[in-house]
């Protein structure tokens, strides 16, 4: 960051006036990821395509705040002089990219899968039941974490195609679950699961469920989005 930026920062509507995740291949969103320091809390929205954009909301343990805009490689400090403002914009933001992320997927929900057979639905349902009963707790446990304040909020939210695999993919992760859609050539939904509770973020090597699901895509679909608008509403910056 330049000394230019660090006494003329950018005002709270030039960072967010081209502010577009619907344009982005792949988008994120992370709140408390890999805290250094666990008096700290965080809140980034990443998009990438074709420059990589991030804005990052920081607050230390004195709750003082700081929001920065990379481009690219370039940073630039935003003025947090009007807090309300800024704060305001980056719910806005976070809210976007996660709405839009899912949405994105809509039309691929609604494909249908050729080749499905009654067994395929009568193991779907079961399946179901498992992620309604799993989403639950995490949305549950989503309420709690807003009436005390003493709870940290980890979570992600990915949503695109990946770089890295070309795989579509999306993914939420809220406290111990990390829950991964795979979007299929073949139109079938892969759904897999970990479970990192006693663990490090991302330690679990071993799925603790899985399943290709071919005949109640819609349904899959609208229990992953309720989770991700609960985590959006829950996770905003206050």
């Amino acid at each position: 960051m330049s000394i230019f930026d660090r006494f003329f920062p950018l005002e709270p509507k030039k960072a967010f006036l081209d502010f577009d995740p619907t344009a982005a291949e792949f988008v994120s969103v992370s709140w408390n990821q890999d805290l250094r320091n666990l008096t700290e809390r965080h809140w980034m929205i990443e998009l990438s395509s074709p420059e990589k954009r991030v804005l990052h909301w920081q607050r230390n343990a004195g709750k003082t705040e700081r929001l920065i805009e990379f481009r690219g490689s370039h940073a630039k400090r935003v003025n947090l002089e009007q807090r309300k403002e800024a704060r305001d914009l980056m719910n806005i933001a976070i809210q976007a990219t996660c709405k839009s992320g899912v949405e994105r997927h809509r039309p691929f929900m609604e494909l249908p899968v050729s080749g499905a057979v009654t067994m395929d639905f009568q193991s779907e349902m079961k399946a179901l039941q498992w992620i309604q009963a799993s989403f639950g707790t995490l949305t549950r446990a989503l309420d709690n974490f807003e009436r005390d304040p003493s709870l940290i909020l980890t979570g992600a939210f990915f949503s695109g195609k990946n770089s890295e695999t070309n795989e579509i993919v999306l993914r939420v992760i809220v406290f111990n679950l990390d829950i991964i859609y795979y979007m299929r050539e073949d139109n079938s939904l892969q759904v897999i699961v970990f479970d990192d509770k006693n663990l490090g973020h991302g330690e679990s090597r071993a799925p603790t469920y899985q399943q290709t699901i071919k005949v109640t895509k819609p349904q899959f679909y609208d229990e992953i989005l309720k989770l991700t608008h609960k985590l959006a509403e829950k996770g905003e910056i206050r």
